[in-house]
């Protein structure tokens, strides 16, 4: 019973880790968009499959570069180093401005 309150603790507190992982993907997310349209024009003659190709290759590059940071987030056992790591994330993501 007790191993298993741990466990319950730790995704307790892994939780309050969420809303910045939602605003981090939201951020990236924003990026890759702005991105795109920056060069949408350069794209233009690109067929709709080549399109959806490199669609799909810009998401995967910011999945992969979102997953070590999401990871440490989510990897964390004390409500002091998940607070800790929540705000290191925040400042180097800039996340707090707007």
């Amino acid at each position: 019973l007790r191993e298993e309150l741990g466990k319950f603790r730790l995704w307790q507190q892994s939780l309050g880790a969420i809303p910045t992982i939602a605003r981090l993907q939201e951020k990236a997310e924003s990026l890759r968009l702005e991105e795109m349209n920056k060069v949408s024009k350069k794209l233009s003659s690109l067929s709709e499959k080549d399109l959806e190709v490199v669609e799909k290759v810009t998401k995967g590059i910011v999945a992969k570069l979102l997953h070590g940071p999401m990871n440490h987030l989510r990897q964390q056992t004390e409500g002091d180093a998940t607070r800790a790591a929540i705000k290191q994330v925040q400042q180097a993501f800039q996340l707090d401005q707007k």
